[in-house]
């Protein structure tokens, strides 16, 4: 099937991995419960958030009514031309936070919504689902299941907030490896406003060797922003002045997605620089609201952790 899309969407479909992971977890729904849609025990499913209604698309093979509800009108266009051949797909132009599911006269057996984005800051996923989830069956489920947050420090050369993707690759290198710092189950209420505490360790000298961190600081790219003048090996100084978040999808049980082109990039997030020693740990605050954008981020150093 052919879809008409805008050049953001066109993106969208080209992420096959993306796709594939949306398309794998819907498939594993239907074998669970009962293949292809036929009339008796009615399958019910809101796809929030449809964009230009591939997801809808997929669905339909399973599923005898489908919701689909877009806020933005030219894309809710595409999404209503799209899949006009489906009797069984309702297209809504409305916004998911206040539209009245009670109209409906029914919940659904399956909830849809990809409205993600790194970590849940800037897309309104889980707002969204806390008010949507109210009109989910007992026994339903959602697609995806959840998410797990993870952080790392960093040194970057642009100090504001970007992200990492196959469109752009800010200049950074990694100092530690990555912890997990949240993860969430979707099939829950949550918190929009998020805190967490945290530490992140610092590579010691010899994880610094194996990693050949002073070969790479040789790198073009860093030694045109003078990356070498902010550490000293011999003498255990470090520099560190953001952390690294990467999020990875959680679509059902059996299947995990991390970061793609087109969903969930990683997202480079500046820090109050602070020195460190080989082997230290960074403790951190990090803060931000859920659905709220980026400019809802706060950072606070909290300590160094001499080891």
């Amino acid at each position: 099937m052919k879809f008409k899309v805008n050049s953001y969407h066109f993106k969208l479909l080209r992420d096959y991995e993306r796709l594939s992971a949306f398309k794998g977890a819907i498939d594993d729904y239907a074998i669970r419960n009962g293949g292809n849609s036929n009339g008796l025990n009615s399958k019910v499913a809101f796809d929030l958030g449809c964009g230009s209604g591939v997801l809808s698309y997929f669905a339909s093979e399973y599923m005898d009514k489908l919701i689909a509800i877009e806020l933005n009108n030219s894309t809710y266009q595409l999404a209503k031309e799209n899949l006009k051949e489906f009797d069984k797909i309702q297209v809504f132009n409305d916004d998911i936070l206040s539209f009245d599911f009670s109209k409906l006269n029914e919940k659904a057996d399956l909830i849809i919504c990809e409205m993600l984005d790194t970590a849940l800051i800037d897309e309104e996923e889980v707002p969204v689902l806390n008010r949507a989830r109210k009109f989910l069956k007992d026994g339903g489920e959602i697609i995806p299941k959840g998410m797990i947050n993870s952080a790392e420090a960093i040194y970057m050369n642009n100090h504001f907030i970007q992200y990492e993707d196959d469109e752009y690759s800010p200049i950074y290198i990694s100092l530690g490896d990555s912890i997990v710092y949240s993860e969430f189950d979707f099939m829950d209420e949550i918190d929009c406003n998020f805190s967490a505490e945290m530490e992140l360790k610092v590579y010691d000298g010899e994880e610094l060797e194996k990693i050949g961190f002073e070969e790479k600081l040789s790198q073009e790219k860093f030694e045109k922003f003078n990356f070498k003048e902010n550490f000293n090996i011999g003498e255990d100084k470090l520099k560190i002045n953001g952390i690294k978040l990467t999020s990875f999808t959680k679509l059902n049980e059996n299947i995990i997605c991390g970061p793609t082109p087109m969903l969930n990039p990683e997202m480079l997030i500046p820090i109050e620089e602070t020195e460190v020693k080989c082997g230290d740990s960074l403790r951190i605050r990090l803060e931000y609201v859920m659905g709220g954008g980026v400019e809802t981020i706060k950072t606070e150093v909290l300590e160094v952790i001499r080891h």
